[in-house]
């Protein structure tokens, strides 16, 4: 699945997703059912080319998979 840059908060499937952040809690309450979820602050989410075009608010953006300048072709150390 591809893997996003996380801009704005999002809960998705009963955990929510932050920008990186390295004091966030643990834990906080849904805002769908009001239950407890666990916090993701890495910044980064997997989400399907569907799930992500629902997200229209600006809240991710793609990230491209770019290999490391020493794995570039005719790039070597």
């Amino acid at each position: 699945m591809p893997k996003y840059k996380v801009l704005r908060p999002i809960e998705h499937s009963l955990k929510l997703y932050l920008p990186e952040l390295p004091d966030a809690l643990t834990t906080v309450k849904s805002s769908g059912n009001g239950g407890d979820i666990p916090v993701d602050a890495i910044g980064v989410i997997e989400l399907s080319e569907k799930e992500a075009g629902a997200l229209d608010l600006g809240q991710v953006e793609p990230i491209t998979e770019t290999p490391p300048p020493e794995e570039v072709k005719g790039k070597k150390k």
